[in-house]
């Protein structure tokens, strides 16, 4: 268990449901759920409908691997191209309309060394947002023009970036990967977006980052396989949690602040923390099976993962209530041919979803819209698609700090497809959070 706070420490804030979904609409991130008793396993069963498609677009040359609300409703894209992008390709933004168009766009080289292959994360801030891939961060205005741009060293980023807000800056995390050995770096930035420290947590070459989340007092938790937990304050100082004895291998895989506590997934097996991270219960899904947990997101009845899918051409998508009984789990084909990578997901709490990713061949990127109000068994009528192109109004831009290279991009050549309900996506995206 970890150590108990010293009682001359200040008394730690409690993170409630509320408070903790105003942070992760600022992040784009999960949420908290109250607690509930435990339930034997044999009391687990699908209770609830899974959500149907409702509609689908692609966007040419935009890769998605991160999303978060913009100012104003709808969404913010962020990608590169490929699951390896070369360290000078652009990172390419898009402010995402309700209608699913991309009106704004912008593409900015980032300085990354070499070797560094990251794929950017993204989350909103109060003067527009925040950008990052690797130890590299940008502010953005909502306009897009950029604020100011940070680097924090020559460290080779080679997996996805998370990013969250923390008191006075924000927090940046990623796996190096190399032949033989991963780790993970956490990188600090400030109000400014400016690198102020980092940490690389390595015990024996295989502490790889799986979610990284605010911890309730301004700062963050983050966490990962083989297996490993740890607090991270505001100025970088970092603390390592000790994990029960009796917590199930492998669900560090992904994880969620629950109040005060943390809920872990693997995607066949959950477990709850409570606040001094000792097992508060643990449940397994027989019927869930091979499928393992990417991301969770709190949902209006408890949660919802994000799985692989039963393939490698679609994903998966799972609910579980506030006491970790499964609800519905369900898969969903993006590509007959294609083999795709789901990278993100967002969840409007009425029983709305969107999951956005892309294909491992290829620089398009999609989105999915799910709603519980659509019958999973419902065909999708397929649609002609066809390519438009956004509005070629450039926004007008601050003035780029030296030794970035922005582009205002015209077009991305989006192509649309929608099925079925078009109007799905519009609510989900047009939600200003």
């Amino acid at each position: 268990m970890v150590r108990q706070p010293s009682t001359d420490a200040a008394e730690p804030r409690t993170l409630n449901r509320r408070r903790y979904l105003a942070i992760a609409g600022a992040a784009g991130l999960a949420g908290a759920t109250g607690l509930g008793a435990a339930r034997p396993a044999d009391a687990q069963q699908e209770t609830a409908s899974p959500p149907g498609v409702a509609a689908r677009r692609e966007y040419e040359q935009l890769r998605i691997t991160g999303v978060a609300p913009s100012h104003g409703g709808g969404r913010v894209f962020v990608g590169r191209r490929g699951t390896r992008p070369a360290p000078d390709d652009p990172v390419r933004i898009a402010v995402v309309g309700p209608d699913g168009e991309a009106r704004l766009r912008i593409d900015i080289t980032p300085d990354l060394p070499d070797d560094a292959h990251a794929t950017p994360g993204v989350v909103r801030t109060g003067k527009g947002y925040a950008v990052a891939a690797g130890p590299w961060l940008v502010r953005l205005a909502p306009d897009l023009s950029v604020l100011s741009v940070g680097k924090g060293g020559s460290i080779p980023a080679t997996q996805r970036t998370t990013l969250i807000p923390v008191d006075g800056g924000f927090v940046v995390g990623f796996s190096e990967s190399l032949p033989n050995a991963f780790w993970t770096w956490l990188v600090g930035f400030d109000g400014d977006g400016s690198y102020a420290w980092h940490h690389r947590h390595n015990v024996n070459g295989s502490q790889a980052l799986e979610f990284l989340v605010p911890d309730g007092d301004g700062g963050a938790i983050a966490g990962g396989t083989f297996p490993w937990l740890a607090r991270v304050s505001a100025d970088g100082e970092f603390e390592p949690i000790d994990l029960p004895e009796d917590l199930p291998s492998g669900v560090l895989q992904t994880g969620i602040r629950d109040g005060d506590g943390l809920l872990l997934c693997s995607g066949d097996t959950t477990a709850r923390l409570d606040a001094d991270f000792a097992l508060d219960w643990t449940r397994e899904y027989e019927s869930v099976g091979e499928q393992q947990a990417r991301e969770l997101q709190p949902d209006r009845d408890g949660f919802v993962a994000r799985t692989t899918g039963e393939d490698a051409t679609d994903f998966g998508l799972m609910g579980i209530d506030a006491e970790g009984s499964l609800r519905w789990q369900q898969s969903y084909d993006v590509d007959d041919d294609r083999n795709v990578d789901p990278r993100t997901l967002a969840v409007a709490g009425d029983g709305t979803y969107l999951v956005a990713g892309g294909y491992n061949e290829g620089e398009a990127g999609w989105a999915f819209a799910l709603s519980q109000s659509v019958s999973p068994s419902t065909p999708t009528p397929t649609a002609t698609e066809r390519t438009t192109r956004a509005s070629t109004d450039t926004p007008t831009a601050s003035p780029t700090p030296a030794g970035t290279t922005t582009t205002t991009v015209p077009g991305f050549g989006v192509a649309t497809a929608f099925l079925g309900l078009g109007a799905s996506l519009a609510g989900l995206l047009g939600r200003d959070e």
